[in-house]
């Protein structure tokens, strides 16, 4: 049985970002279950200055911090990663107005035999 075989799926958390207001929220669910942060820490098994940066912003959990921190706290904090409008169907990533690196080659070409002509 091999158990590295690779199945070609997503991994989980991969396609999964923290919400812009985390902190805030891992505070919120805190203050009204009652906990400290220290209460907290200890729940999770985690260091107090842990629980102190994500709270602050400073620290963004890791997706399995931040599931541990979903199911204790009864909160939402990852959410499914969304691709940009603009990219999705694009074939090109030329600006519609701009140049190429062919086109710049092209030019330089161009400029480079002028130049030894003369």
């Amino acid at each position: 049985m091999d158990r590295h075989k690779k199945s070609g799926k997503v991994f989980p958390g991969e396609d999964l970002e923290l919400v812009e207001d985390f902190g805030e929220v891992v505070r919120a669910a805190r203050i009204k279950m009652g906990l400290t942060q220290e209460d907290l820490a200890r729940q999770l098994n985690e260091k107090l200055a842990t629980i102190k940066k994500i709270e602050s912003g400073e620290f963004k959990p890791p997706i399995v911090l931040a599931r541990r921190l979903e199911r204790f706290l009864k909160v939402r904090l990852l959410e499914p990663v969304e691709a940009p409008e603009n990219v999705a169907g694009k074939v090109s990533t030329r600006k519609e107005s701009g140049i190429s690196l062919g086109d710049l080659i092209k030019k330089e070409s161009k400029t480079g035999l002028e130049n030894r002509s003369a």
